[in-house]
């Protein structure tokens, strides 16, 4: 029976699903590893870590293999896009990878901004100007590590480093690197004059290849190693939120995909670029022949952790201690506050925003806030607050002409809650379908690796067949009513708030 792997190298963990190409999982691996925040802005991992969790995570799922005597039709690669690590000349790391969390980069995003370039470095590469791009952290650490900068004989990010490692492929997908902001996106490239910018030149990236590209062979000693089948071809693979739109079957303009993690983002798959006038969205390839469109928040689950862990630390070690799930115990006392938390709102700006706002200074605050609320209505709000931002997100999205979607599909860690689907349809005033299988980028791997390798004549059937049996949340007309209301007044306040908060972050910078 032929299987198909999956890796998704994610920003705190590596996931791999082994499937049988009818969509039947045949096992599965998550192995994670600490983000280092040990100083404001910080957000690093080592190299070494990932690859430990690749490998250790390919190791098991090729005893499962062999064990089951099956076939293992191909390997496609997922990971999180922008980030960065520069190498000496034999690729080995100078520095740990700097993750898209990291904001170290935020004056030199700032500065850009403020250019006579900053309309027409959007224009060519589709990214938006954040510290989460490559070119602002180039920038970055060519001002605050120069050594290091001027040793670095090449720059890549995770996937570049793994493949390499693994494979000795020295490569980055289209997908990877339109979202960097060093990549043009009309003439398909490296575009020279912002890697000037930048302060490198063409020879220290990867040269840029589709991500169908198919190659094979490990490195022998790894390959002995893990008893790897020499054979099986290897497919490049894409950034990991593209490919999670392709694993919940949201293959049209009208089906907008809703991630939900760590961190979060909507995002639209198109046949044509398209660029937002205000620069709110990104527009990146998937493949050579398709783009998406999208809007990533960074505080999406992380706020929900904050929340658990600053407002229930006790209750937390007490949950645990119990063998209970942390979270959803505090989703269960959430609910026993009324939609809309008694009045009070939260925006949850705790690392910074990406869309709608990109400011890495805007910081996260409670208004409305009186002595007679709870932890518990804090906490809703908390949550409410990570899904106000994201239809501040949709609303974008409703307002062009280019997409217009008429429904969400969700994925991610909110997607395991039958409560939390359901608020997000209730805000979101809009029906959200939730596929059986939500590990969306990892079957998104899957499914372009099917079709890189002519596994499938049709895409949106696998798709539909890896995702498996979908439920509808229809919103709740009372309670969306509410929160019609209550995201009128959140608007409204959320446009004030960056240009209160810029001077309060600085100040903050003084004691981090």
């Amino acid at each position: 029976m032929n299987v198909m792997l999956g890796i998704d190298i994610g920003t705190t963990s590596t996931k791999g699903l082994l499937c049988r190409t009818n969509g039947q999982i045949v096992a599965q691996f998550n192995h994670s590893y600490p983000l280092q925040q040990t100083v404001a802005g910080t957000a690093e991992e080592n190299p070494q870590a990932i690859l430990m969790a690749v490998t250790s995570g390919l190791q098991a799922i090729l005893r499962t293999v062999h064990q089951q005597q099956l076939t293992l039709a191909g390997l496609s690669f997922s990971s999180a896009n922008q980030s960065l690590i520069a190498l000496d000349n034999l690729h080995r790391p100078l520095t740990n990878l700097l993750t898209w969390v990291d904001t170290r980069a935020a004056p030199a995003a700032a500065k850009l901004k403020k250019s006579d370039f900053a309309d027409e470095l959007y224009q060519r590469t589709g990214t938006p100007l954040h510290p989460m791009s490559l070119l602002a952290k180039l920038i970055w650490l060519k001002a605050s590590q120069p050594k290091i900068f001027k040793q670095a004989t090449y720059f890549c990010g995770i996937k570049e480093y793994i493949l390499w490692k693994l494979f000795g492929k020295w490569q980055m997908d289209i997908s990877i690197a339109s979202g960097t902001g060093l990549f043009n996106w009309q003439q398909q490239n490296w575009d020279p004059e912002i890697l000037a910018i930048a302060g490198i030149q063409e020879s220290q990236l990867p040269p840029i290849v589709d991500s169908y590209t198919t190659f094979s062979k490990m490195r022998p000693d790894l390959a002995a190693k893990l008893n790897w089948p020499q054979a099986t071809p290897i497919v490049q693979g894409a950034f990991d939120g593209a490919l999670a739109n392709l694993g919940v079957n949201a293959l049209d303009s009208k089906t907008a995909a809703l991630s939900i993690g760590t961190s979060a983002a909507i995002r639209l798959l198109s046949k044509q670029p398209a660029l937002d006038p205000q620069g709110r969205l990104f527009c990146y390839a998937v493949s050579q022949q398709q783009w998406v469109i999208g809007g990533p928040v960074n505080n999406g689950g992380i706020v929900l952790r904050w929340a658990l862990e600053k407002l229930f630390t006790n209750e937390k070690i007490i949950w645990e201690k119990a063998g209970a799930d942390s979270y959803e115990q505090l989703l269960q006392i959430i609910q026993t506050i009324p939609a809309g938390a008694n009045g009070l709102l939260f925006f949850p700006f705790l690392n910074g925003e990406r869309a709608p706002l990109w400011d890495a200074d805007i910081r996260a605050s409670f208004i409305g806030l009186t002595q007679t609320h709870s932890r518990a209505e804090m906490a809703r709000a908390a949550v409410e607050g990570i899904i106000f931002n994201l239809r501040s997100v949709w609303e974008i999205f409703s307002n062009h002409t280019f997409s217009q979607p008429k429904q969400l599909v969700l994925s991610g860690g909110f997607a395991k809650s039958p409560f939390l689907r359901q608020l997000i349809a209730d805000i979101f005033n809009c029906p959200v379908q939730v596929p059986a299988q939500i590990e969306a980028s990892c079957l998104g791997a899957i499914l372009l690796g099917m079709d890189a390798l002519g596994l499938t004549d049709n895409l949106a059937q696998s798709a539909a067949a890896l995702s498996g049996t979908v439920t509808t949340y229809q919103p709740n007309p009372a309670a969306a009513k509410s929160y019609n209301e209550l995201f009128t007044i959140y608007q409204r306040l959320q446009d004030h708030l960056g240009h209160e908060t810029t001077a309060l972050t600085a100040w903050q910078r003084k004691f981090n």
